[in-house]
């Protein structure tokens, strides 16, 4: 009888041991992982968004009895223009959004259809007016809000090159002396 006892002990324990996992639960669910890409465009090579240096269009050092003075864009990463790449079929806009100065009282040079003033940094009356081309010829004038057309374009990188224009300054000798500055802002929406 002994071994009768034994055996109903083990099998008692075993019914013990299933009967307590029997009981466990498990919980289980998901981990929603996400990630949104928008388009993007590289701006000179960088992908920053503000405080670009879309270059620098300087007419140089000359008399103040001036008739016609050209630039063209300088200093952007690309040299005499500034480049941009957007992610694989992204549309986008190149623009000169503005300028900083308005019409200064006194403005020597004969304004373009989009106004703007390098404007002394002496005396904010005095200004010089100028125009933005975006072609050498000085036939596309660069109005604001205005797509600009890309100089070239390869391996997905388009070329932009500015060109600007003073023009009647008629040698006159009422033109102060002095330095002669605007800021142009530009902006790509993609």
């Amino acid at each position: 009888m002994q071994k009768r006892r034994f055996i109903t002990l083990c099998a008692g324990a075993g019914l013990l041991a299933l009967s307590a996992s029997g009981h466990a639960v498990t919980s289980s669910g998901t981990i929603a992982a996400t990630l949104t890409l928008t388009n993007g465009c590289l701006i000179n090579g960088a992908p920053a968004q503000s405080g670009i240096n879309f270059g620098t269009l300087d007419f140089g050092t000359h008399p103040a009895t001036f008739s016609t003075l050209t630039a063209q864009l300088s200093g952007a990463s690309g040299g005499n223009s500034f480049t941009v790449q957007c992610t694989d079929g992204a549309a986008y806009a190149v623009q000169i959004t503005g300028s900083a100065n308005t019409a200064p009282t006194t403005a020597a040079g004969t304004a373009g259809a989009e106004p703007r003033y390098l404007v002394s940094t002496t005396s904010a009356t005095q200004g010089v007016a100028y125009s933005v081309y975006s072609d050498s010829a000085f036939n596309n004038e660069v109005l604001n809000n205005a797509d600009i057309p890309a100089t070239s374009t390869a391996n997905g990188i388009s070329s932009y090159t500015l060109y600007g224009r003073i023009q009647g300054g008629g040698n006159s000798v009422t033109v102060q002396p002095g330095i002669y500055t605007d800021t142009i802002n530009v902006s790509v929406t993609y």
